[in-house]
């Protein structure tokens, strides 16, 4: 397959199961955690290093969020399962993307930072997460933390941004 393809159809494949988790969270836990799994170990071991790191980085950094009350996720965790889950299978796409893509790093880094923010929004508008502070504290306080988050992601996997 071309690689603008593979691009495509990981980005087509990544935005369903996104919906798909944040639609039906804990509903179908064991499905986004087995897929979320499946598609790690698919990566070279090299790969899955990197895609490990960035999940448990973003995991740790919604965690934080949460502790300092910008955030709730509408449970009982601080970070639920199906988060983690999202996560892993995000850092295994993001992975892969900067590996086979020719974009720059900095192009890459400059998507994150602002379209991870939008995805937090529509996760707010579907209920969940709830935003503790004001939507533009909130998205501010995210962008931040996934420009850091994709820098140190890009550095450490050799993309200079």
């Amino acid at each position: 397959m071309k690689r603008n393809m593979q691009v495509f159809v990981m980005a087509i494949a990544f935005d369903l199961y996104w919906t798909l988790v944040v639609l039906f969270r804990e509903h179908g836990l064991f499905l986004w955690l087995v897929l979320a799994i499946l598609a790690c170990l698919m990566l070279s071991p090299a790969h899955r290093f990197y895609a490990l790191l960035l999940a448990a980085g973003g995991s740790g950094l919604d965690a934080l969020w949460a502790l300092t009350g910008l955030i709730d996720f509408n449970g009982d965790a601080l970070l639920p399962l199906w988060m983690m889950a999202l996560w892993l299978m995000f850092a295994v796409v993001w992975t892969r993307l900067t590996c086979i893509t020719t974009l720059p790093g900095w192009l890459l880094t400059s998507m994150a930072t602002i379209g991870a923010p939008v995805a937090y929004l529509i996760g707010e508008r579907l209920d969940a997460i709830t935003f503790l502070e004001p939507t533009f504290i909130v998205v501010s306080w995210m962008a931040t933390g996934w420009l850091v988050l994709m820098l140190f992601f890009h550095i450490l996997i050799g993309r200079r941004a």
